[in-house]
């Protein structure tokens, strides 16, 4: 059974992630109207939104990219969180396939002031209308790095139930070895934050919490970054936590 108790909290996340996904789109939105054609690209408040890699992937681009848009800070006076949401964003022919997207994210805790780093490529002719597809994702995504955000002990809204050690360098080991990959998905802040991320994700699209991690997981194995025995050691992982975390369906 789940706990009242543990509903209402989640939920409490629900609004905050829902006023950074508006904000986001909002920002989003506005760079590409403000981006100008391929022919006469324009910056929007000085970021360049047009970008051509070059041969490199979108993911080295945004690396090396040292601006970011700045989305907003956000408060929750009732989880407590404190955060600013900062937005790499790409229009781009290179490394983005029409109707597909590039997205990630990252969290800084260490800092005085917590933030939220969010990455988003879509190829130049989708505009707007891809954003549809985004928007589930997103939602995943948001869930997933304010969970983050309540492992650090200097992030303002941190849990002390929810305080983990660092794993910086079990990280650095995982990115190094692509065998060692699924692992990544072992580490306890990635077991709760993917729990949670496509929690949301599953009430953003309307359907049951285990079609949305089971197809999580399939997507992982086709797409080779997991083999099917590792994929069956991540679920068994993350089943056998979700009762501990309370508040959400259990998998079977």
């Amino acid at each position: 059974m789940i706990k009242l108790k543990n509903i209402i909290l989640e939920g409490m996340y629900d609004r905050i992630v829902g006023k950074v996904n508006k904000k986001l789109f909002k920002s989003i939105k506005d760079a590409m109207k403000s981006s100008g054609t391929e022919e006469d690209p324009k910056p929007y408040k000085g970021y360049n939104v047009r970008k051509e890699p070059m041969g490199m992937d979108i993911g080295d681009l945004f690396a090396m990219e040292r601006r970011d848009i700045y989305v907003g800070d956000f408060q929750d006076e009732k989880s407590g969180l404190d955060f600013e949401v900062q937005l790499k964003f790409a229009l781009t022919k290179r490394g983005v396939k029409p109707g597909k997207f590039y997205i990630d994210g990252s969290a800084e805790t260490d800092e005085d002031y917590p933030v939220i780093n969010v990455e988003l490529a879509i190829h130049p002719q989708d505009g707007e209308k891809i954003l549809s597809k985004v928007q589930p994702i997103f939602r995943d995504l948001v869930r997933h790095e304010i969970e983050h955000l309540t492992h650090g002990r200097k992030s303002l809204g941190s849990k002390v139930s929810k305080w983990m050690r660092g794993d910086l360098s079990a990280r650095e080991k995982i990115r190094k070895d692509p065998k060692l990959y699924h692992k990544y998905f072992l580490l306890p802040k990635e077991v709760d934050a993917n729990i949670h991320g496509l929690y949301s994700k599953a009430k953003t699209l309307k359907q049951p919490y285990q079609k949305v991690v089971d197809d999580y997981l399939d997507d992982l194995v086709k797409d080779g970054i997991i083999t099917a025995e590792q994929r069956k050691q991540i679920y068994n992982k993350w089943k056998k936590r979700i009762p501990k975390i309370g508040g959400l369906p259990k998998l079977k």
